[in-house]
């Protein structure tokens, strides 16, 4: 296995991370034997903001899991993200807004699992999305 060294100085890094707010509810006992997986949905409201005074870009994320139209769990993130050069930071760049949003999305997927440690829903991970695509519909 190759070793590589590498250093902080990147365009870019996580500056803070914060849950805003989150709430889970758990199964009923009727509900939990009747209970289907494909009945379980996600929502995802991403956002973005920018501060260029403090050289940051905000990337919320408001994520819901719903069973049979009713939420189970609720979380609002902001993965900020501090900016090295924002003299050349293309703000529209699609690909740097789909790789922060992949980043911030893992990151809430973490902030879940260890939120729910003990809870039935514990066992649903965030899927994996692209966020390509999730960048793409919010510029149309």
């Amino acid at each position: 296995m190759v070793e590589k060294q590498l250093k902080f100085e990147h365009p870019f890094r996580i500056y803070e991370i914060k849950t805003n707010s989150f709430s889970v509810k758990d199964l009923k006992s009727e509900e939990a034997e009747s209970f289907s997986a494909k009945d379980l949905t996600f929502k995802t409201r991403p956002s973005f903001g920018f501060d260029e005074e403090l050289r940051v870009i905000k990337v919320s994320l408001n994520i819901s899991y719903s069973y049979k139209e009713e939420d189970y769990l609720r979380i609002d993130v902001d993965t900020i993200f501090e900016i090295a050069e924002v003299e050349n930071l293309p703000l529209q760049d699609k690909n740097l807004l789909a790789t922060l949003l992949g980043i911030a999305f893992s990151t809430t997927r973490g902030i879940i699992l260890t939120m729910t440690v003990g809870n039935f829903m514990n066992k649903f991970y965030l899927p994996i999305i692209n966020p390509s695509e999730i960048i793409e519909d919010s510029f149309k």
